[in-house]
């Protein structure tokens, strides 16, 4: 692998996203005491002022890993230079946009901050379909990056769309940041299928990312 600046760009992009998320998981004390849960916690209350410790970390981190990947998302499309690699790019400004305002916006600002939130999920949904499609209508002999790879994206697609399909198979809401407030339920159950699912897509999404950038 010869390394360039859009392997810098995609693993300090990707680095910076994991330390926002784990280093406030570890300080992490809710309005109840209660330790951080993959199991029952949404990544967004990492960053909800006032509650997390280190909810600084988190949204700046966002804030900056948004910033750092615009760069990268625009040199994948440079290199692909196909339509499926463009319409993959077009996806990826707007998603890495959206993890940069979910840092400005944090969960404090819930209007705001779903819009944010939901911009990314959605637009990041897209991204890794494009970018897939990139990947497996590479043209013969000029691929550089391994059909294999497009399991990881295979894994990202499914796990962004279980995610956003959930909401339409509950009961209805108010409004969608409904759908992102704790106090919706009148406790917080042990396993809950929502922020389960949105950490399965932030682990598949680092999954891709690094790889994506790996095989560049």
């Amino acid at each position: 692998m010869t390394f360039s600046i859009l392997h810098i760009l995609g693993f300090t992009g990707t680095g910076l996203i994991v330390l926002a998320v784990l280093y406030p998981i570890f300080l992490y004390r809710g309005k109840h005491g209660e330790r951080f849960s993959l199991l029952n916690h949404f990544i967004s209350e990492l960053g909800e002022v006032g509650v997390s410790r280190a909810a600084w970390v988190f949204n700046a981190g966002l804030l900056l890993a948004g910033l750092v990947m615009l760069p990268y998302v625009i040199g994948l499309g440079i290199a692909f230079g196909s339509p499926l690699g463009w319409l993959g790019t077009a996806a990826g400004v707007v998603a890495v946009l959206g993890v940069a305002a979910v840092g400005v916006f944090p969960m404090n600002n819930i209007n705001p901050h779903t819009a944010a939130a939901t911009t990314y999920f959605r637009a990041g949904f897209i991204m890794v379909f494009f970018f897939g499609l990139a990947i497996f209508f590479q043209p013969s002999g000029k691929a550089f990056i391994p059909q294999a790879a497009n399991l990881l994206s295979l894994l990202a697609f499914l796990a962004y769309g279980a995610f956003l399909a959930l909401p339409l198979f509950r009961k209805k809401k108010e409004s969608p940041s409904d759908n992102f407030v704790p106090e919706q339920e009148p406790e917080r159950p042990r396993i809950w299928a929502f922020p389960t699912l949105e950490w399965l897509v932030f682990f598949s999404t680092i999954a891709w990312l690094f790889g994506m950038t790996f095989f560049i």
